[in-house]
């Protein structure tokens, strides 16, 4: 049974990085950007976790990867750049 602690929370942080930087990998030039995915990765990640970890559910780090997997992908597809559509503007 995983408990919320301090080495948790650095594995929480850790998976959110790095599903952030493989996500800003995939998207190229498109979505929110390297710094958006790294923090919106890393936060969905820790508040998953901690979600998860307190209600004592099985295996949450590799839950709270899949959920900021999950959420990024959801934050980068929706992700609307009003600058890049210059030719609706007759």
């Amino acid at each position: 049974m995983e408990e919320l602690n301090g080495v948790t929370i650095y594995w929480l942080i850790s998976i959110g990085l790095l599903v952030g930087y493989v996500m800003d990998l995939i998207m190229i030039k498109q979505g929110i950007g390297m710094v958006g995915n790294l923090i919106g990765g890393t936060l969905g990640s820790v508040i998953i976790g901690a979600a998860l970890i307190s209600i004592g559910l099985f295996a949450p780090l590799v839950y709270a990867a899949i959920g900021s997997i999950a959420f990024l992908f959801l934050v980068n597809v929706f992700s609307f750049h009003p600058e890049d559509n210059i030719e609706a503007k007759a």
